[in-house]
């Protein structure tokens, strides 16, 4: 084990690390992770408080740079200040986003927009400023943490599946266009999560979110820093996920009928509308 942890801090011993949503949940856990394995990072959130806190207690080599992904200058000014501060960009973690979970026919507009523009849009606006540092330094990585929801649609949260296949979607042709600029491109697709996400997420007021009961945000950022090291092309975590994105693919009717009945008693004011 202490030849692998070895290894471990030699490949990212002063990598530069971008990682937005930093200031809690998957993005806090990876830049813990990431630091102690040598990374000097970037702390991208909307939380400013929090985000100052954890780059305190991560030391010298920790940049918070509050950002809020819904502004393209914002995102346009994080990449900005962290090649300034560091003077390059190794790894780009776009990993910011915001749930919402209300029935498509129905959804606010106003919180449909903010979730693409924070889920999708933002993470366009920082991979189209961080490409061309990447491309004059001879390479680098983008990793979009996506979601198994993003290869499974999930009734009454529409509005969220939609910015997560759209971001696979990026990824996949992101991968085949930066190849010869040797900038790799990982997708995470994470299962449910025990974190503060659902808290934050919009939905209208009888729609209650799923109960977290997931596994823990360090557990994705291990999965993180194993497919960043091993330049994997996608995961997903629980890798026991899979067996769900293929029963959809073999049986889709079916997963869609026992997505429907399991969620339809949490999501009362959708059944009235049916």
């Amino acid at each position: 084990m202490l030849g692998v942890r070895e290894t471990h801090v030699n490949k990212l011993a002063n990598k530069v690390v971008l990682i937005t949503g930093a200031s809690s949940g998957i993005g806090a856990a990876i830049a813990r992770l990431f630091a102690r394995e040598g990374a000097r990072l970037a702390l991208a959130a909307r939380s400013v408080e929090k985000l100052r806190s954890l780059a305190a207690s991560l030391g010298a080599n920790a940049l918070p740079v509050p950002t809020d992904m819904t502004d393209s200058a914002a995102v346009r000014r994080m990449i900005e200040a962290t090649v300034e501060r560091f003077s390059r960009l190794d790894i780009l973690i776009n990993n910011a986003a915001v749930g919402i979970y209300a029935p498509i026919a129905t959804v606010s507009p106003e919180h449909l927009e903010k979730v693409i523009a924070t889920n999708w849009l933002g993470p366009v606006h920082a991979i189209q400023s961080a490409v061309p540092h990447m491309r004059r330094q001879g390479g680098g990585q983008i990793i979009n943490i996506s979601s198994v929801a993003g290869k499974v649609a999930i009734p009454w949260m529409g509005g969220y599946c939609a910015t997560k296949f759209a971001l696979n979607a990026l990824s996949d042709s992101l991968r085949m266009e930066l190849a010869p600029d040797r900038i790799q491109v990982i997708t995470v697709c994470p299962g449910r999560i025990d974190t503060p996400f659902i808290h934050n997420a919009f939905r209208d007021p009888s729609t209650q979110p799923l109960p977290p009961n997931g596994i823990a945000a360090e557990r994705v950022a291990r999965a993180v820093l194993r497919a960043s090291l091993r330049g994997k092309r996608e995961i997903v975590v629980p890798a026991s996920n899979w067996m769900f994105v293929w029963l959809h693919a073999l049986f889709p009717r079916l997963t869609d009928v026992l997505m429907v009945s399991f969620l339809r008693g949490r999501m009362p004011k959708a059944e009235n509308q049916t």
